[in-house]
């Protein structure tokens, strides 16, 4: 039996599971699930709150409460283990849910608080191996060496909803070139774009945080750093995405099938860190399909350069026509040139673009 509460797709999921099999009960109809928040990964604090009053229970975050019942006849909860970050007890779960990446205060059980605790040393048995204090978290950094560099991830799940998140840090020697990111999309009704807002360039070799959500509703925001952008789109809210998830690059040959307007046929240069898709969280070099070129684990200096960071999603197993857009960064009028093999592509432009 156990209870487990995580962020998933921007929520909180609570999930409770006697595992009436084991103490024999009564069985209910499974893990019993709940709810609650959204837009969680945004990097701001948010209170989560679990209560159980026997086979009531209910999630509360931030303002947002959802409330559930057991069914059965069995409601004792027993715990040995409280774990935070990452789960060891793993016999009890069908599937390894992905380790926490953030930060974690005031964690009340019962009336204990157990960081506190096991701080101060005031607890029995406490095995840590997280570090005390709010830092900024660059979480499994990877360097792409050259600009031929890149690999493939597998198929991005984003069919309903979406979330997205990286860190990158990259250099340009043109510094008359503004960086900014463009995040352009298209689910049937024709392209729209959303233009991300910050104050500085981006090419600046600092770490920026880059988010892209789109929610039920099918509003779309783009957050690059503490700045955010969005737009709500009507007709289509569904994303079907097939082949695999280009990361920095394309293979040989896929270039060409690129839009006129992006004049580098040439990968991005640089260092990716904390790649979030759509709640999964993939070890880069590990969980890569396919490699090719250099790219090293950790970032310890970026080289200049010249470069795009592409996120791109390259459908290569559909013969679909329907189009997708890059749009021109240095017209006031952009020109939209289409792409017939459609992907999901978010450029950090450090480059000049040519027209169509």
């Amino acid at each position: 039996m156990y209870m487990k509460a995580g962020v998933g797709g921007g929520r909180v999921k609570l999930t409770v599971n006697l595992d009436c099999i084991r103490i024999n009960c009564n069985s209910s109809k499974g893990p019993e699930t709940l709810y609650a928040g959204q837009k969680l990964n945004d990097n701001e604090w948010h209170t989560v709150r679990v209560v159980r009053r026997g086979k009531t229970y209910k999630l509360t975050v931030d303002d947002d409460v959802a409330e559930g019942q057991m069914v059965g006849d069995h409601t004792r909860l027993e715990f040995h283990n409280i774990e935070t970050g990452i789960m060891t007890e793993r016999r009890f779960v069908s599937s390894i849910p992905s380790s926490v990446i953030g930060h974690l205060q005031s964690l009340r059980f019962n009336g204990m608080l157990y960081i506190d605790l096991c701080k101060n040393g005031d607890i029995d048995y406490c095995e840590l191996n997280a570090r005390f204090g709010v830092r900024s978290i660059i979480a499994d950094p990877v360097t792409f060496k050259s600009k031929s560099s890149y690999l493939s991830l597998a198929t991005l799940q984003a069919y309903a909803s979406m979330h997205l998140f990286f860190q990158f840090k990259t250099t340009s020697p043109d510094e008359l070139v503004k960086g900014y990111i463009h995040y352009v999309f298209d689910l049937g009704n024709g392209p729209n774009l959303i233009k991300g807002k910050s104050d500085r360039a981006l090419n600046d070799n600092q770490w920026h945080n880059v988010a892209i959500t789109r929610d039920n509703s099918n509003t779309h925001t783009l957050k690059v750093d503490a700045t955010a952008t969005s737009q709500s789109i009507n007709g289509a809210k569904n994303l079907d995405l097939k082949g695999d998830l280009f990361i920095a690059g394309l293979g040989p040959g896929m270039y060409g099938n690129l839009p006129k307007l992006v004049a580098s046929r040439e990968g991005y240069q640089g260092c990716l860190a904390s790649v979030d898709l759509n709640g999964r969280l993939p070890d880069l070099l590990n969980d890569a399909l396919f490699r090719s070129g250099q790219i090293e684990r950790g970032c310890e200096g970026t080289p200049s350069l010249r470069s795009e960071l592409d996120l791109d999603y390259y459908n290569t197993n559909s013969n679909s026509s329907s189009p997708f857009y890059l749009l021109n960064a240095n017209s006031s009028s952009p020109a939209l040139c289409p792409c017939r093999n459609p992907f999901l592509l978010l450029t950090v432009l450090v480059a000049s673009l040519s027209h169509c």
